[in-house]
């Protein structure tokens, strides 16, 4: 009983053949922070990437695409996963004060199916959506203040198995997908929390799920894929085949989890 309370913490950012994403504001930081700070990026000629001058720089005096893509160094690092736990932290104290005057819920609670904002669903389920809408807003402040178009939120990955090849689905074409009922295009895409990169999201350096448990627990395992093209495959399996670097899991008060 407890493992499934667990898992419905978990935010799959697949659609199989069923229901679509809750979460649908995705931010694009890259391009965001480069119309609303141009000195800090430039336009790559040809493309509608923006990477910031720095690596931009790099790239002019010889550097692949792909060394630049993993110049981030231990001090970053740990920079940008402490603001993640932050946030992670912020998002369960104020849903839960909100919810239920600050306490945990108990795992009958966290089963519980009531109505919340006008669909039925379990309280572990509801919860999760919102505290990762607040841990979203706050990623997307910290994040712009210490790295600049370095970041994509919620980002949709295509992969192709056989050439080793990723694409990104913009968020236009999938709300467009979405809105039409085109599920199955999107069946074995994929969708992390967080990506950090160069500029390019094509480009991963690090990549982070946020995990909020219903009940207290400084463990949550990583979701299994019930269809679709990865079922019976854990998420953070499939991610780290996609995108090239072993994702991370954030859970409050405990920070960074394998």
């Amino acid at each position: 009983m407890l493992t499934s309370v667990l898992l419905t913490s978990c935010h799959v950012g697949v659609v199989g053949y069923g229901t679509p994403s809750h979460y649908a504001q995705s931010f694009d930081s890259a391009s965001n922070s480069c119309r609303t700070q141009p000195a800090l990026c430039a336009r790559v000629a040809g493309e509608e990437i923006v990477v910031p001058q720095a690596a931009q720089h790099l790239a002019e005096f010889g550097a692949s695409a792909t060394a630049v893509a993993v110049l981030l160094n231990e001090k970053q690092r740990t920079s940008i996963e402490q603001k993640l736990k932050e946030c992670a932290n912020k998002a369960r104290e104020k849903v839960l004060l909100q919810y239920m005057d600050g306490r945990s819920p108990t795992a009958a609670e966290c089963r519980e199916e009531k109505t919340f904002r006008g669909r039925v669903r379990t309280r572990a389920m509801f919860f999760g959506e919102e505290m990762h809408r607040v841990a979203f807003e706050c990623a997307q402040l910290e994040l712009s203040a210490l790295r600049p178009g370095g970041f994509s939120l919620e980002p949709r990955y295509r992969y192709n198995k056989e050439n080793g090849q990723r694409e990104l689905i913009s968020p236009e074409k999938e709300q467009a997908l979405l809105e039409e009922g085109c599920y199955s295009e999107l069946s074995g895409t994929i969708k992390p929390d967080i990506v950090i990169h160069p500029g390019d999201p094509l480009l991963p350096q690090a990549v982070y799920d946020f995990k909020f448990p219903c009940v207290n627990t400084d463990t949550v395992p990583w979701c299994k894929y019930k269809k679709g093209p990865h079922a019976d495959r854990l998420q953070n399996t499939v991610y780290e085949e996609a995108l090239g670097v072993e994702p991370q899991a954030i859970l409050p008060w405990v920070g960074v989890t394998p």
